[in-house]
């Protein structure tokens, strides 16, 4: 089976991370090596060309249902309660006349019930699913059991890392040897060549921002197709939120079920 993992950039130009795991079970194998394409026509092709002889799941980091809401859908507003202690809220839909032709364009390709929590894969009629990554650090890490009281921050924010060698060493870095040391740890991907290919192109303040930027955007896909994958290979981890039959269809995000299974 194969997870397709994408940090969706919300305006077109801007460089979207892409990720492509697979295996029939954990730990999986990286299928090629983590892209930043520019432009939604590209990601879309992407996700065609890998969902069309197999059996996939992709996982979105952008709002795909229920954009017309206004403000907070149910899945913000649960989100937050769930999570908020972990200093994770979610945001509401951003009104991106980009993010909406993008999601227009998928919901022309792909029907409805794949998007939701009872659509089972089939080869070229893959499950959609918008995830969260900074919700999904807290099953990741089991945030919930180690007492720790935030997520790993590395979104590079004014008020939080003033200068690029901040970004890059308190933020960046941390973030990434967390997420190796778990991967290598909990196994769940192949510590092969093409892994430690990607894992080798690591922040440094040498770089300049565009390429940092690419190395958190591709990072932000792999959480992206590891929370699909854990919906499918580990049931019960993840669920949709809001619950509800069928409070998907007004939108939803696909995040970690409190408490984590020790």
């Amino acid at each position: 089976m194969r997870f397709l993992g994408v940090d969706l950039a919300w305006k077109d130009g801007n460089p979207s991370g892409v990720v492509l795991l697979g295996g029939q079970s954990f730990p999986l194998h990286l299928r090629e090596a983590p892209q930043a394409m520019n432009d939604h026509p590209r990601v879309l092709e992407w996700i065609e060309r890998h969902v069309a002889h197999h059996r996939a799941a992709v996982g979105i980091d952008a709002p795909l249902l229920g954009l017309d809401a206004g403000g907070h859908r149910a899945a913000e507003k649960e989100i937050g309660e769930v999570f908020q202690r972990f200093d994770s809220p979610a945001f509401p839909p951003p009104k991106d006349p980009d993010l909406r032709l993008f999601v227009a364009q998928l919901r022309k390709r792909r029907p409805l019930a794949s998007f939701g929590p009872h659509h089972r894969p089939t080869s070229g009629n893959p499950a959609i699913r918008e995830v969260y990554p900074n919700a999904f650090q807290v099953g990741l890490f089991r945030l919930d059991t180690t007492g720790e009281r935030t997520i790993v921050k590395y979104k590079r924010k004014k008020k939080r890392f003033r200068r690029k060698a901040d970004w890059v060493e308190n933020g960046l870095m941390p973030f990434i040897s967390r997420c190796n040391t778990t991967l290598m740890e909990r196994h769940l991907v192949v510590d092969d060549a093409s892994w430690r290919a990607f894992v080798a192109e690591a922040p440094d303040v040498a770089k300049t921002t565009r390429e940092l930027k690419s190395i958190e955007d591709r990072w932000d896909a792999v959480l992206c197709a590891l929370a699909v994958a854990f919906e499918f290979f580990r049931p019960g981890s993840m669920r949709f939120y809001p619950a509800g039959a069928e409070a998907w269809r007004r939108g939803y995000i696909l995040a970690p079920s409190l408490p984590t299974a020790r």
